[in-house]
């Protein structure tokens, strides 16, 4: 492939353009990544931290972050309960900014099929957040046994960070 060199007087100069300050809305500024294979189990109907977190540093108060979590949930159950749910929510430093739960107050269901009884979900959550600070921010999966049972998220957990620029 030839080269070709612009030559001229009036051109310009092509510096920064591809600063993020200069990027149109909906780009993707940064993105970061994290993977844990730890095992997490609750029996608690309280939320609790899940131990899958990251942190990211928006460049603008106006850009987005993007979150995904993508991880594996074990419902369990045994012959006292008729039904095993869980529930699950985004935390953004302390501050609760995404819950996934239905009128019932369960992101997943199971009604028993039989005696010591186990199900298993691929789950993928996602959720757009406008953080509105230059700050580190630190986003982080929690969870609930919404009904019976016993909850356990096992296998790869991945966490994923956008800053979409707004």
């Amino acid at each position: 492939m030839a080269l070709t060199k612009v030559i001229g007087s009036g051109i310009g100069t092509v510096t920064n353009q591809f600063a993020d300050g200069n990027m149109p809305a909906g780009s993707v500024l940064q993105t970061l990544h994290a993977e844990s294979t730890s095992t997490v189990n609750s029996t608690s109907s309280s939320y609790a931290d899940t131990g899958f977190n990251l942190s990211i540093t928006p460049s603008s108060t106006s850009n987005n972050i993007l979150i995904q979590f993508e991880f594996t949930t074990y419902m369990f159950g045994n012959n006292d309960d008729t039904e095993v749910g869980s529930a699950y929510k985004f935390v953004r430093d302390s501050t609760d900014i995404k819950a996934f739960e239905d009128s019932g107050g369960y992101t997943t269901k199971v009604e028993r099929s039989a005696n010591n009884y186990w199900e298993a979900f691929r789950t993928n959550l996602t959720h757009l957040d406008s953080p509105s600070t230059t700050s580190a921010v630190n986003y982080k999966l929690q969870f609930a046994r919404k009904l019976g049972g016993q909850l356990t998220i096992k296998g790869v957990t991945k966490i994923i960070l956008m800053e979409i620029a707004g």
